[in-house]
């Protein structure tokens, strides 16, 4: 009979603790899901379709020794020190629940005495302030859901390394991406990480039932998939000479379409873009290639990658552009 697993990271590095998630996601069977939880030392960690270029200070952090990691997960760029620790669901399909996943996090928090309460499209918040996001991805057979808890994150790195557009703190009617956030330990002196860990556990236990512990992932396929994840053509992605750039923001995000159109023809196509779902906009661009520069093909291409909802803000952003 399978049993959940619990496991805790010995690694500080971020591609092997990425890596392992990976690995753990792939080879959930029924009725075992696994909580995962690692700390990175510093680590700028982006979304699977964002441009490293625009999210964060590339140079600064090639300098300085911080490390840069894609994710396999949609949604924005986010800071990791060893006051974070992060925390990762990964489940087959048949024992997949985003809700209740969250209710282990929101009681492990409540246990330590944080008021916690979901918010937005993938938030944790107390005091009116953001102290968690969540991202999600798939593969066959399986789900993760994984996010950040800071507990004493150094913040003034917060803002050294990330950069966020002006459109995003209007929305948010803020000044820094420091005001947007708080740790913990701020809220509840007395947090640390292994009380919030041994928490996490018996919030996951007592939802789960007792779990194992100690079983590792098959450490090839974990070493394999952290050499993908330090290369430099994953971490910097694939770069096209644009010829249109068409840029709009959406409730769920921002959206930009990187286009080279030659002769009225669609060559190729990029979209970056801090969206939950990461597999919409790498659909939506393959879907463009061969297609005329024309609106009505874009919006039966977005139809196509992301359903109808996609399609009209699509059919929204094509009217904006000259």
């Amino acid at each position: 009979m399978n049993r959940p697993l619990f496991l805790e990271s010995t690694s500080h590095n971020p591609y092997w603790n990425l890596a392992t998630e990976r690995i753990l996601t792939e080879q959930a069977q029924p009725g075992a899901p696994a909580l995962f939880l690692w700390s990175n030392t510093d680590t700028v960690v982006i979304g699977l379709n964002q441009d490293c270029r625009a999210e964060c200070k590339v140079d600064s952090m090639r300098a300085e020794g911080i490390f840069l990691m894609r994710r396999f997960s949609g949604g924005g760029a986010v800071w990791h020190d060893l006051g974070n620790v992060n925390f990762s669901f990964c489940c087959h399909d048949a024992d997949y629940d985003v809700d209740r996943q969250t209710d282990v996090v929101l009681r492990a928090c409540r246990k330590v005495g944080i008021d916690a309460v979901r918010t937005g499209r993938n938030d944790l918040e107390a005091a009116g302030c953001k102290f968690s996001g969540n991202a999600y991805y798939q593969v066959p057979g399986g789900h993760c859901q994984h996010g950040t808890l800071l507990v004493h994150c150094n913040m003034s790195r917060l803002g050294e390394y990330l950069t966020v557009s002006p459109e995003k703190l209007k929305k948010h009617a803020v000044s820094s991406v420091r005001s947007r956030v708080v740790n913990l330990a701020d809220l509840v002196p007395g947090v640390t990480i292994p009380r919030l860990s041994a928490a996490l556990q018996e919030a996951f236990e007592a939802e789960y039932g007792p779990a194992e512990t100690g079983r590792l992932p098959d450490r090839e396929r974990v070493e394999a998939c952290a050499a993908l994840l330090r290369s430099d053509d994953w971490i910097y992605g694939r770069r096209i000479p644009a010829t249109q750039t068409w840029k709009g923001s959406f409730p769920w995000g921002h959206f930009e379409l990187h286009l080279v159109v030659q002769q009225g023809l669609i060559r190729d196509a990029r979209a970056v873009t801090d969206m939950l779902d990461s597999s919409i906009p790498h659909a939506f661009a393959a879907a463009l290639i061969g297609e005329p520069c024309l609106p009505g093909r874009l919006v039966e291409a977005a139809r196509r990658a992301g359903g109808d909802a996609f399609a009209k803000d699509m059919a929204g952003l094509a009217c904006t552009q000259d």
